[in-house]
């Protein structure tokens, strides 16, 4: 690999853009103050709570959007004290329920449920953020296997268990003019090609194309869209990454970008079962709309032209 200290600062962000214009931090359209990106009355389950993007940057903006209750998960319980602290004074009045959870084990997520909805029959949004990036070696013969599917347990397979468990009381009562929403984090390396990021670049991959299985097995009912974060100075920020000193962003642009896909399924549904870049100016994406739907952008797809009508006669 090149040296990555030599590219320019920007180049996480331009490299990828696909919206003339790019935001390293919030902006109008997605402010989360905003009437028209309300979630007043929403209840919203977060992992990945503790800490990072879910800590500093989506539990504040859901808050922000007037959210009624949120539910914290995580496993460091007493990290989790101090993020529902920290909502508390954004709004006093915002219901928090934080709890400590593998989400691996498929017992405690299930438990986790029961209490979930024993308290909030209907739960409108899951943010699957947790994830760990655990790659020890950029060669393939060299990596522990356990250390390689550790990415999996908890960036795929949490995921799973998580929305699993959600769709399980929502189907009860979901509806194409109020979809239950699943936002499920992802990553640019999961398009990219990057050895030192071998197994968490892997599952980001599995978590976009599971995204779009989610959104085709419950069409009108279930909004489910994947999203990369861009590149934020958190604990799972790889070191590589960091001496390379490229831009970072600001938490708060996940958090305002995730408020503006669930407040309103109507204008985001063209993102359904697809991937995008906080970053990405959402008035541009709106505007590629018919774009993005008709050649099936923004999916994990084999890139050949396939199908017996290419050979003509």
């Amino acid at each position: 690999m090149s040296d990555l200290s030599a590219l320019p600062k920007d180049w996480i962000v331009t490299s990828g853009q696909f919206t003339r214009t790019a935001y390293q931090e919030v902006y109008p359209a997605i402010d989360p103050t905003k009437a028209d990106n309300s979630l007043d009355g929403k209840t919203l389950v977060l992992t990945g709570a503790s800490r990072g993007i879910g800590a500093r940057g989506i539990a504040p903006a859901f808050v922000k959007a007037g959210v009624k209750a949120i539910v914290l998960i995580a496993t460091n319980v007493t990290k989790l004290g101090s993020v529902e602290e920290e909502l508390k004074k954004i709004n006093p009045k915002i219901e928090v329920l934080s709890l400590s959870v593998d989400i691996t084990s498929v017992e405690q997520v299930s438990e986790a449920w029961r209490e979930i909805n024993s308290r909030y029959p209907q739960v409108h949004i899951l943010v699957n953020n947790a994830g760990v990036e655990t790659t020890d070696s950029d060669k393939p013969h060299e990596q522990d296997p356990d250390v390689f599917f550790r990415n999996f347990e908890v960036n795929l397979k949490g995921t799973h268990t998580m929305t699993q468990q959600f769709l399980k009381a929502a189907v009860t009562w979901a509806t194409a003019e109020d979809p239950v929403r699943v936002i499920n984090i992802s990553s640019s390396s999961a398009w990219g090609v990057w050895p030192f990021l071998a197994a968490y670049s892997n599952s980001k991959a599995a978590i976009i194309h599971y995204t779009t299985t989610v959104a085709a097995s419950y069409p009108g009912t279930v909004l489910a869209i994947a999203v990369n974060p861009g590149m934020n100075d958190t604990e799972i920020l790889p070191s590589v990454l960091r001496e390379a000193g490229f831009q970072t962003n600001d938490p708060l642009l996940t958090g305002a970008t995730l408020v503006w896909l669930t407040a309103d399924p109507a204008r985001s549904r063209f993102l359904n079962g697809r991937v995008l870049t906080v970053e990405w100016d959402v008035n541009e994406l709106l505007s590629r709309k018919e774009e993005i739907t008709s050649k099936n952008l923004l999916t994990m797809q084999l890139n050949a032209t396939l199908g017996v009508e290419q050979f003509g006669n």
